[in-house]
């Protein structure tokens, strides 16, 4: 074999076993384009496909609105809705009936956002808390900003469709997060049915407001069981969105799909990309949140870095920050394939003076043998 072959032979083994020692993330057949999954209580990203991408996130915009009304009101606080408020809502939009000048209060306006994805009930809360509903969006971007997200511009409260108004899946997970960190916001999107009070301006009490997220409804055929809020959304602009968290023994995970349409056989692809994405969570990060929490729960001195290590190995789980779409670290690849080319030419050059010297010494002998 020649100098140059055992080369190409060693460079080829060598990325082959390199290769076996990366963890790579199951490849998911998602039908959305944009998705994320993280853990909600790190904000580790467990899973990603082009989560950076803007895209439109039509009513997935009203958990932002939600946390900024609940941060900033009173449930029992009355509002008058105002007529802009309702007549600007175009015909074909969702909303929940409230009639101008209506007084509703706060916590009513807040399921109907969430529950009925009401428009108009965005623009009233927006009002009441910005003064006008651009200003309200001025402190929705301030508040995005402050939750770190990076790429997100909002103009509206409700996400009707503006070219301006658009986020990412990642950032939106941010958002998601820091809103199922307040109690009454989790205790809202888990809720099932809510009604609207009679008032003077609407007396009959048939406003009667289900939630919108199929997942959490035992009759539905996208049914999850673990799911304890979402919200969806739908233009024609952004078409299916859907954020969806699930809890399930210590694990809380929270899934993120954009643009999603209708499969083949007419089922919701929305509904069935978050059912992989949280199955996903729930099968390969289980036993990883449990240890996890368990060792938080240790006092500090009784937690070794090499006792959490042989954890982890014996649980046989993957570290979620290595868990993303299969990625490859090329600087740390190329550092290790230029050691071994470096060790591997200075064997074959130590091989070559030892044959070198073994042929020169044959051949003196040779020599000696024939004169002697």
């Amino acid at each position: 074999m020649t100098f140059r072959k055992k080369i190409f032979i060693s460079i080829l083994f060598m990325i082959i076993i390199f290769s076996n020692t990366y963890i790579f993330a199951e490849e998911l057949n998602l039908y959305s384009p944009s998705a994320i999954l993280i853990d909600s209580n790190s904000g580790d990203v467990l899973y990603e496909k082009n989560s950076n991408e803007l895209m439109y996130p039509a009513s997935t915009t009203k958990v932002l609105t939600a946390i900024i009304a609940i941060e900033n009101c009173s449930l029992d606080e009355k509002v008058v809705a105002s007529e802009p408020a309702i007549t600007s809502i175009k015909s074909g939009y969702t909303n929940a009936k409230i009639q101008a000048h209506e007084k509703l209060s706060i916590e009513d306006l807040l399921y109907a956002l969430l529950l009925k994805s009401a428009n108009e009930a965005a623009n009233v809360l927006a009002e009441h808390i910005g003064g006008t509903t651009e200003n309200f969006a001025n402190i929705m971007n301030a508040k995005a900003i402050e939750l770190g997200c990076t790429s997100t511009h909002f103009v509206n409260a409700n996400g009707i469709h503006a070219e301006n108004h658009y986020t990412t899946a990642s950032d939106l997970a941010k958002i998601t997060r820091y809103c199922m960190q307040n109690e009454l916001f989790r205790h809202m999107v888990a809720t099932q049915e809510y009604s609207l009070p009679a008032t003077e301006q609407y007396p009959s009490s048939d406003r009667i407001l289900k939630n919108t997220n199929s997942l959490m409804d035992p009759e539905s055929p996208y049914y999850y069981p673990s799911v304890i809020g979402g919200k969806t959304g739908f233009t024609t602009q952004a078409k299916n969105c859907m954020i969806a968290m699930s809890q399930k023994d210590g694990l809380e995970l929270i899934s993120i799909v954009f643009h999603a349409e209708s499969t083949e056989d007419g089922r919701s692809a929305r509904y069935l990309d978050t059912i992989t994405l949280l199955e996903y969570g729930n099968h390969n990060f289980m036993q990883y949140a449990i240890q996890k929490e368990k060792q938080e729960n240790k006092p500090e001195e009784q937690i070794s870095e090499n006792h959490l290590s042989e954890t982890l190995l014996n649980t046989q789980i993957i570290n979620p920050n290595e868990a993303k779409s299969p990625t490859f670290n090329f600087k740390t690849f190329a550092i290790i394939l230029f050691v071994f080319i470096v060790i591997r030419l200075l064997v074959a050059f130590i091989q070559h003076k030892i044959i070198f010297f073994r042929a020169s010494k044959n051949k003196k002998r040779a020599r000696k043998f024939l004169n002697p």
